[in-house]
């Protein structure tokens, strides 16, 4: 998201003194119960500094973009997730990702915690619960797994954080930003021909001619059977022509 060094040690500093209020209530605690943990970081998080979801302009870049959403305290489900989780992580309390289709959640308490949509105030779940907002945001076509709500790793996450700014940087004809999410994507994710590809597109698309020619050769050397690579090799050709790059 382009944040500068003193951005990010301001974003470490305000998650750490939170979590040091959380960590001063846990030691109060008299029970450590999932229940108990959650209304824990939910009285902190959502009640006091009123951290919540962006219903408004869900899809707006500023709300996938960890900075603004700790200024704003408003966000997507997956960043005000992350909230949750910083905190938690340096307070103690185990608070895991939930990357549920349609609907980023979190855990509170470990394995046999308590499901929470941070998007919703701390709101708290049953696997019922977890399946029905499921079922309301998918649809009745899409069917259920118990799998949706194993617990995320931090690739996968930051994965998802990528896919959501790459939707808001395109639907905003923000092509530079485009161009830095793709990237970030191939770096994550090197073995991927897709990836490959779309960070050669985009940056022929910014104009970065000779890092978007060898990102084509890149595709066509490693993935040569692949679909992309016929793509690629298009995509070489419109370069040497002048033309715009599809």
């Amino acid at each position: 998201e382009g944040r500068s060094h003193a951005e990010r040690l301001e974003d470490e500093a305000q998650l750490t003194a939170w979590a040091a209020v959380a960590a001063r209530r846990l030691a109060l605690l008299p029970s450590r119960g999932p229940f108990a943990l959650s209304r824990l970081l939910r009285g902190l998080l959502a009640d006091e500094l009123g951290f919540r979801g962006d219903a408004d302009d869900y899809s707006a870049t500023r709300n996938c973009c960890l900075h603004q959403v700790l200024a704003r305290r408003k966000g997507m489900p997956i960043l005000l997730g992350c909230v949750w989780m910083e905190v938690g992580r340096r307070a103690g309390i185990d608070v895991d990702g939930i990357g549920m289709p349609g609907h980023f959640l979190v855990r509170v308490g470990g394995p046999a915690g308590v499901h929470v949509d941070a998007f919703d105030g701390g709101q708290e779940l049953s696997r019922e619960g977890c399946r029905s907002l499921h079922d309301r945001i998918a649809g009745t076509k899409a069917r259920w797994s118990d799998d949706f709500l194993r617990a995320s790793a931090v690739d996968q996450i930051v994965e998802r954080v990528l896919n959501n700014l790459a939707a808001t940087t395109r639907d905003e004809h923000d092509v530079a930003g485009s161009y830095r999410v793709a990237t970030f994507l191939a770096a994550l994710r090197p073995a991927s021909p897709e990836r490959t590809l779309q960070k050669a597109m985009t940056a022929a698309a910014v104009g970065v001619t000779e890092e978007a020619a060898s990102g084509f050769a890149d595709v066509i050397e490693r993935f040569p059977d692949s679909p992309e690579a016929e793509r690629a090799s298009a995509g070489l050709d419109a370069l040497g022509a002048g033309l715009t790059v599809h």
